[in-house]
């Protein structure tokens, strides 16, 4: 079956039910989501990113992240249970990386050990294990493995 989405990107001049809205998915998936107060602050800054899908007035998936000095960072990744697998989160993740500057070699993000669902979804789309933080989460405490993608300049 093939869905079909537009990707927004939200900025300072999105309304603030929207950033609400953000922040109410990214808790109902994520221990210790997000506040609407914190996506708002992210979509603020220059270099900042807040992407989501909308579908019939529901927030049915989200990416944040940033690109400093070359590199860009995943921060967030979250799909409501019901939206999984329609390739939500992966045209996220390629919308981030098109978006990203001329000079960005690389994309950077953490994802919970013990998350073997998203570690597929994540080399599916390119990235690769690089290291371990030790107890870099909490509620409950583990550590992230940090993955990267190198971009090609082809």
């Amino acid at each position: 079956m093939i869905y079909e989405f537009e990707i927004k990107r939200a900025d300072s001049n999105t309304p603030d039910e929207i950033f609400e809205r953000l922040s109410a998915l990214d808790r109902s998936v994520i221990s210790g989501g997000w506040s609407a107060e914190s996506f708002r602050s992210e979509a603020a800054k220059d270099n900042g990113f807040v992407l989501y899908i909308e579908e019939n007035g529901t927030i049915c998936a989200l990416l944040t992240g940033y690109e400093v000095l070359g590199e860009g960072d995943i921060t967030n990744v979250a799909a409501a249970p019901e939206y999984r697998r329609r390739g939500l989160a992966s045209s996220l993740i390629r919308a981030f990386i098109a978006m990203l500057g001329g000079d960005a070699e690389k994309v950077f993000l953490e994802v919970r050990e013990s998350n073997a669902a998203a570690i597929a979804l994540y080399e599916k789309c390119g990235f690769t294990a690089l290291s371990v933080r030790k107890n870099f989460y909490t509620d409950p405490r583990e550590n992230a493995v940090v993955m990267i993608k190198e971009i090609c300049k082809c």
